[in-house]
């Protein structure tokens, strides 16, 4: 019986075919040499603010609430340009789009030296340099994820390593160039290191510069559906006679050579053609149509996208862990010195030891994430658990040694929040899609940063407790968890079956 069927069946066949694929390395690693250099002297940006600006705030006559001014404008505009940036890509490159955010972060950094008011220096310093780089964080990511593949994560990691080492020594020259030239002098002097962001951005080239040429072995059946898809006006039917139509009409259709190349390749699979009835349906061309205004911005802006619950989920569940860590690192200096007894330089080494942890951390994650093929949503679920119980446990903690340990841990864990918030995201949509998929994120972060960031300290200043307030912000992660883990147990469950069924299929074959 077995045989007989056998006999009925098409015979299987493999070919060989030429597919183009990322490098996975290659001049990708320019691009994250490139994407580090601007994170160094852009991105630590963020974290230089009291220290740079904080004493020409108070000479302004502007004291917290002023600075809650600023600061707060610039991660509005850095995470609603989050979206500008997306489209930007999908209209340009991500090149493009790099070059536009460093120089807009050159120019407020330049400009906000000669600030004479609070309202100058959130123009230069809130929406110039928040604008660029909301630009430069959406676009970096877009390159790379173009690049890499198999080991984006780790490629991620190496270049988000930039910030770190930013964050660990700006500080210090920041300081030494208040010292010997003033607060104009020193803002002039890092908007000439922001040019180093130009440079690192030109490294950027386009991916289909650098695609590598890889053979596979397909079966007929692929093979159908990449001829499918690299000619679409080629019409596939079972119908022979419409397959000696396309070999009568192959010269008018393209150039010859490729044309007649996959016309006879076309002719090899014909015996397999019945079992993609459903082909001819797909590949017919529709009606065109002109579009609005408004549908034009829905497809640029890949609005379609918040059409899924899961993607909702994603993104809502990023910003929640970003939110989680931005207030844990704007209260952490205080819980130093106001409930541990820290002084400033106690407290310096702490803080140091978070950056330092926090590079390893970018480092060797990724590696492993890579290693064992880990889903990014995974590693955010397994690092929220690690910050829950590192913050706890740290939140009652005054002895210096046990703050630094346990400051080296929460920095370990913190850093694939980092690394890994954009890979969740791009996991669950299309290539083309992510350049708006991220920006979508930036957005959700924007509109549940501020208000949640009012709301935990409003949990402070009406408890008067640190410890409660850190707990409070451990909570956003719980939420995480309880909003991701059932999807994820979903999904763990369909490919079980899915796995199980191929099994049982191949074994019926």
């Amino acid at each position: 019986m077995s045989l007989e069927k056998n006999t009925l069946m098409p015979a299987s066949r493999v070919e060989k075919v030429t597919k183009l694929v990322p490098p996975d390395g290659g001049w990708g690693w320019m691009v994250l040499m490139g994407t580090a250099l601007s994170n160094i002297f852009n991105q630590s940006m963020l974290s230089l603010f009291s220290l740079l600006y904080g004493d020409a705030l108070e000479a302004m006559g502007h004291r917290t609430q002023g600075a809650a001014v600023v600061l707060s404008t610039m991660l509005f505009v850095t995470n609603f340009g989050g979206p500008i940036a997306g489209a930007i890509v999908k209209l340009s490159s991500p090149r493009i789009v790099a070059l536009i955010g460093a120089c807009s972060c050159t120019t407020g950094i330049f400009l906000s030296g000669f600030s004479t008011n609070i309202w100058h220096l959130t123009f230069t310093y809130g929406v110039l340099l928040g604008l660029g780089l909301g630009f430069i964080q959406n676009s970096s990511f877009v390159a790379i994820n173009s690049y890499f593949k198999l080991r984006k994560s780790q490629a991620v990691g190496l270049a988000n390593v930039g910030t770190g080492v930013g964050q660990t020594l700006m500080p210090h020259l920041v300081r030494y160039l208040l010292e010997n030239y003033g607060f104009q002098g020193a803002c002039l002097l890092l908007s000439s290191l922001s040019l180093h962001g130009i440079c690192g951005c030109l490294l950027i080239h386009p991916v289909e510069w650098h695609m590598k040429k890889v053979e596979e072995e397909v079966t007929v059946e692929e093979k159908l559906q990449l001829l499918e898809e690299k000619h679409k006006n080629i019409v596939i039917r079972k119908d022979s006679k419409i397959l000696s139509e396309i070999t009568a009409n192959g010269e008018r259709r393209g150039t010859e050579s490729s044309l007649n190349e996959n016309v006879k390749e076309l002719n090899l699979v014909k015996t397999s053609v019945s079992d993609v009835n459903d082909i001819n349906d797909k590949s017919a061309p529709e009606p065109t149509q002109k579009k609005g205004w408004l549908k034009k911005l829905y497809d640029l802006f890949d609005i379609s996208l918040l059409s899924s619950p899961r993607f909702l989920n994603i993104i809502i569940g990023t910003a929640l862990s970003v939110t989680s860590i931005q207030n844990f690192s704007m209260l952490f200096p205080f819980f130093l010195q106001k409930v541990a007894g820290l002084d400033k330089q106690h407290t310096a080494f702490c803080m140091s030891a978070i950056a330092s942890a926090d590079i390893c951390g970018r480092l060797i994650l990724p590696v492993f994430q890579d290693k064992y093929r880990i889903k990014a949503r995974w590693m955010l679920i397994l690092t929220s658990v690690w910050l829950i119980i590192t913050r706890q446990i740290l939140a009652y903690q005054t002895r210096f040694e046990v703050l630094i340990l346990m400051s080296c841990l929460y920095g370990f864990g913190r850093s694939m929040v980092i690394v890994a918030r954009n890979i969740a995201i791009s996991e669950q949509c299309r290539v083309e899609q992510v350049p708006a998929a991220v920006g979508l994120g930036m957005l959700t972060m924007g509109l549940i940063v501020p208000p949640a960031g009012y709301f935990l300290g409003w949990i402070r200043d009406y408890t008067g407790s640190y410890v409660v307030c850190i707990t409070a912000q451990n909570l956003f992660l719980v939420v995480l968890l309880v909003m991701w883990l059932p999807d994820m147990l979903l999904l763990w469950i369909a490919e079980k079956k899915s796995q199980k069924k191929n099994a049982e299929q191949m074994q019926m074959s």
